[in-house]
């Protein structure tokens, strides 16, 4: 059987990857901004946060933002059993995250404040990125992030023209920003997908069982982050914490051109999911050679040019080691994530789960190790990549393959029932 190959419009795969990239270029905004005005340890705090943040966002988006793609959000129990999941969950990290961080003394009553709404703010607009998503309305969702971005870079404007910048501000700007873009968002929404169920008779439990393995996995990489800045913070410093933050952010864009790639193949592979495994892996072998030159070349590019595009993006001159250890990191995640999303579609998602975990458990083990042995902050990425290239090379080998075989025997099997059952009249 020949496969049939991904669709490959050049217009939906550039909106696809300006979606993907919008959001992500609004927050290396703030956090370059951030980068030049705060203070190190005022930026380190920043980028913890923002991490909490992000990692708040993967278990909505995976829990929400996944079902309303895939179950039938038309039937009106499992589209009230989605506003009751993203309403629990917004709520819940709403007030648990500002709740945990001041009493541990990490943020101040306003802090506190201000976080626990842009936490909220930030997973509601999320989900509506998602229902945008699922009816294919990229160019909507830059509109929309492009709202975010304009409404919070106003508010750190102000606050630099009209006193000291603080973290204060910048949690008042982006919880601004993502009202905005829930507004802007809900505006965007087709007409047919824009109204709300009442919540009575939900099912709850059908959501769960599909979105919960979806959102744990999502979670593993941002909880990678996350771990690796409290590592540092108990480890070394607050103002490590921040120097390292500052050489994320000018390595960033890697990640975001390695996200942009890969969230697009995910669609690709799942709108191709009746091709076979062995012709879908064949293309994302391919995929991830390409990602990984082009990523490597635009490594070096980046750290030929660092010393002076780093001050020009962040203020100051980003640590080399640190810098090279996020683009290495940004190549692992260019292994892994193809392979993921093939094994996720075509294969189990809670056994590719259960090796995303290993592999993240083994980069956090890494982490820790070398911070505790050396007190280096520059190596924590390089850590990192490790566990994060090896669960890509399990993918493929453990699930994938077999996954491959296994399609073959059951062709070898099937060809000659099938001539046989043709000879007959």
């Amino acid at each position: 059987m020949i496969a049939r190959r991904i669709p490959a419009s050049l217009t939906g795969a550039f909106w696809a990857l300006a979606a993907q990239g919008s959001q992500a270029v609004g927050s290396f905004l703030i956090m370059a901004l951030a980068a030049r005005t705060l203070g190190i340890e005022e930026l380190g705090k920043l980028g913890v946060l923002y991490g909490v943040l992000v990692l708040c966002a993967a278990t909505t988006s995976g829990f929400v933002g996944d079902s309303l793609t895939v179950l039938d959000r038309s039937g009106r129990r499992l589209r009230a059993g989605m506003q009751l999941w993203l309403l629990t969950l917004s709520c819940a990290c709403g007030v648990l995250v500002p709740v945990v961080s001041l009493t541990i003394g990490f943020v101040s009553g306003m802090e506190a404040l201000l976080l626990g709404l842009a936490v909220a703010a930030y997973l509601v607009e999320d989900v509506l990125r998602r229902l945008l998503m699922a009816h294919l309305g990229f160019a909507r969702i830059v509109v929309m992030d492009l709202s975010v971005t304009c409404v919070a870079l106003s508010i750190v404007w102000l606050q630099n023209v009209n006193g000291q910048p603080s973290l204060t501000g910048y949690l008042a700007a982006i919880a601004c920003g993502q009202a905005a873009g829930i507004v802007v968002g809900a505006l965007l929404v087709p007409g047919p997908d824009r109204y709300l169920v009442r919540l009575n008779g939900a099912d709850w439990k059908a959501v769960a069982a599909y979105g919960s393995w979806r959102a744990a996995q999502q979670m593993l990489r941002p909880g990678l982050m996350t771990s690796t800045r409290l590592a540092l913070l108990v480890l070394v410093s607050l103002a490590a914490t921040g120097q390292l933050e500052i050489a994320r952010i000018y390595a960033a864009p890697a990640m975001l051109f390695v996200g942009g790639i890969s969230s697009y193949l995910f669609a690709a592979y799942a709108k191709n999911r009746a091709s076979t495994v062995a012709a879908l892996l064949a293309q994302a072998d391919r995929a991830i050679l390409a990602v990984l030159g082009i990523t490597a070349a635009g490594a070096a590019l980046a750290l030929w040019a660092l010393p002076v595009a780093g001050p020009l993006a962040t203020g100051q001159t980003p640590n080399f080691l640190a810098v090279a250890g996020w683009l290495a990191y940004a190549a692992s995640v260019a292994l892994v994530s193809p392979y993921g999303a093939l094994a996720a579609i075509k294969g189990s998602a809670k056994r590719v789960f259960a090796l995303r975990l290993a592999d993240t458990v083994l980069s956090l083990a890494c982490v820790v190790l070398v911070l505790h042995l050396t007190g280096e902050f520059a190596l924590a990425p390089w850590a990192a990549a490790l566990g994060s290239a090896l669960g890509g090379v399990a993918i493929r080998l453990l699930l994938l393959v077999p996954l491959t075989r296994d399609e073959m025997r059951t062709a070898r099997i099937t060809s000659p029932y099938e001539r046989q059952s043709g000879t007959h009249v």
